[in-house]
């Protein structure tokens, strides 16, 4: 696991240095239908440049947004200072969530999960059950299974298996993300017009 550790870090890092296709500047649209339901305070895993950290913060939740890319941080810092806004953001892989002392009332989810696989994934929902609150709710956005344009990507039946004990799946079901403009008009042909299909599953920890 170390070596696919660094070397899926030296990937996403990679990435940062030209333009992440879920930089879209603002959060997924399917986390601003929820944002009522979430409650700080929030951790926010894998929070990449931090636009739904930020979007959180500005609506008075106390946030930590987390991610293993120091560059993706740094730019999360830089946006949350010029508005204003307070955000704990912390280098730090996913994997370790189950050693920390801290637990929270909602985990946002945008594009983690669909990353692992096999113990690996296991091993982040054991970590996730361990930082959430009982009665906390889950809200986990990723790739659908039936995303042609992606490999991989979540079922449904994949949602059922991993948060099977001590989880309740509230509600899953298929939304179309949204892609950096500007990462489309460089790779046009990478995703459909419409976006990709993914799968946003709202799930409360028992």
């Amino acid at each position: 696991m170390p070596g696919r550790l660094h070397s899926t870090q030296a990937g996403f890092t990679q990435m940062y240095q030209g333009i992440p296709p879920w930089e879209i500047g603002r959060p997924q649209a399917a986390f601003v239908e929820v944002a009522d339901q979430v409650v700080g305070p929030l951790l926010d895993a894998g929070c990449g440049t931090g636009n739904a950290s930020v979007f959180f913060a500005a609506r008075g939740l106390e946030v930590t947004g987390i991610d293993f890319v120091e560059e993706a941080l740094r730019r999360g810092r830089i946006t949350a200072a010029d508005r204003g806004l307070s955000v704990r953001f912390l280098q730090k892989d996913a994997m370790t969530l189950n050693t920390w002392d801290e637990t929270f009332a909602s985990v946002i989810d945008s594009g983690l999960f669909h990353i692992y696989s096999g113990e690996e994934r296991r091993q982040y929902v054991r970590g996730l059950a361990h930082v959430l609150r009982e009665g906390g709710r889950l809200f986990l956005l990723g790739f659908s299974d039936e995303e042609a344009s992606h490999e991989g990507g979540v079922s449904v039946q994949e949602l059922e298996t991993e948060f099977a004990e001590g989880w309740e799946i509230e509600s899953v079901k298929t939304v179309r993300g949204e892609i950096s403009e500007a990462f489309l008009a460089e790779f046009p042909k990478e995703f459909p017009e419409a976006g990709p299909k993914m799968r946003f599953a709202v799930i409360r920890r028992t």
